[in-house]
């Protein structure tokens, strides 16, 4: 059917004025409260770094900043909400590199690849730790402990399947030759309680939670999943130290918001975060809580992410992971 001139005309009309009251809406972002997203459970390491640079977040912003955390199937739930938001800046994900390795690992609704990268905050490097009760203090000891028992008889703990600290066990597995049985817990802070209360014997968690266990002598330090010691721990070797330079996984995190969120409210937030992590004392916070601050651009991060779809795919298969 052919439009008549005047409707046509007042369409157009529509049209403009839809995109003036969208841009100008972008070029006031933000005027209202911000939801940061964790698709992790409270007292994780997302979580805690999350709340680590709220404040920060906040004062340059200039809005209110509240944490929602939907956790559930090692990051699905709270991606698949994220994925379906608005993208008009005000519900953002703080996620880890789990939501890179998702897609391979069970049937998803949503495709992660076309989250709109905002920033990376930084790694927080996985430490390898042992309960009390094991009789090794290092991994020349531990390997030969191992070895010296039936395959599968030691367990290691978890956050969940294909959590990053799943995969770093799954790689120790392989490159040191030996078989840890995985006990998946549904939250970091679950997880390492049970490697501290006997329940498994080893756990792959980040030294955000990992290295106050540690200080405290609730856990002993075998090594760092990352390429240098860590300023906190200088006694724990790396992976590369101990002779198993394939274990190798870094645990980053980063900003991202829903598909098609416009390029100005991108800009804005990645502004803040850059200034968050100029901040001396959140950078000390973050230091203190294991994490490596990253920063970096938008577009680095973007590459970043991409690279990391790549490889864990790559992991994913080689080692044969499914989510059953």
């Amino acid at each position: 059917m052919k439009l008549q001139p005047s409707v046509g005309i007042a369409i157009a009309a529509i049209s403009v004025c839809f995109s003036v009251n969208t841009q100008a809406q972008e070029k006031g972002y933000p005027n209202r409260l911000i939801t940061i997203v964790v698709p992790m459970g409270a007292g994780g390491t997302s979580d805690v770094i999350a709340r680590t640079i709220q404040p920060m977040l906040t004062k340059n912003l200039g809005q209110n900043i509240v944490i929602e955390n939907k956790a559930g199937a090692n990051g699905v739930l709270g991606e698949e909400f994220m994925f379906r938001q608005k993208p008009d800046g005000y519900m953002v994900m703080m996620s880890s590199a789990s939501v890179a390795v998702n897609p391979y690992l069970t049937k998803i609704n949503y495709d992660p690849a076309k989250f709109v990268p905002v920033g990376q905050l930084g790694i927080n490097y996985l430490v390898m730790s042992a309960n009390n009760d094991v009789k090794a203090n290092n991994m020349q000891e531990l390997l030969a402990l191992i070895r010296s028992q039936p395959p599968g008889k030691f367990n290691y703990s978890s956050w969940g399947v294909g959590g990053v600290g799943h995969l770093a066990a799954e790689l120790f597995n392989l490159e040191a030759k030996v078989k840890l049985t995985h006990i998946p817990y549904k939250t970091s802070p679950a997880a390492i309680t049970g490697t501290i209360g006997g329940e498994t014997e080893v756990t792959f968690q980040g030294g955000t939670l990992s290295l106050p266990q540690i200080k405290a002598g609730k856990l002993k330090g075998i090594a760092i999943v990352g390429p240098t010691r860590l300023a906190e721990a200088p006694e724990i070797p790396t992976m590369a130290e101990v002779g198993l330079p394939g274990v190798r996984l870094d645990s980053w995190f980063g900003m991202f918001l829903p598909p098609g969120t416009p390029k100005a409210i991108v800009d804005r937030l990645h502004e803040a975060i850059q200034a968050a992590l100029s901040d001396p004392e959140t950078l000390e916070r973050l230091k203190a809580r294991g994490v490596v601050p990253k920063g970096g651009t938008t577009e680095e991060f973007a590459a970043h992410f991409q690279s990391e779809l790549l490889k864990y795919k790559r992991i994913v298969s080689e080692a044969k992971i499914t989510a059953d």
